[in-house]
């Protein structure tokens, strides 16, 4: 992403791109928050269950996001 964008990075809207079923979105953006803030635990939570159910279909995020946020 162009690096104004990455101006606007944060855990919600890593969680809009997630509602909206674009994971590889949310992905990067909470890679960039991982190293950001220094691989803050609940970025790092979030990253790893993302990468997991990554290319599911939009009710396993939808009961994803109900678990882990």
């Amino acid at each position: 992403m162009e690096d104004d964008l990455v101006l606007l990075f944060s855990p919600t809207l890593a969680d809009l791109y997630l509602e909206q079923g674009y994971v590889e979105k949310a992905i990067e953006i909470y890679e960039h928050l991982c190293k950001k803030e220094g691989e803050k635990e609940i970025y790092a939570r979030r990253l790893e269950y993302l990468k997991k159910y990554a290319g599911k279909r939009a009710s396993t995020i939808r009961d994803l996001m109900k678990r882990i946020w």
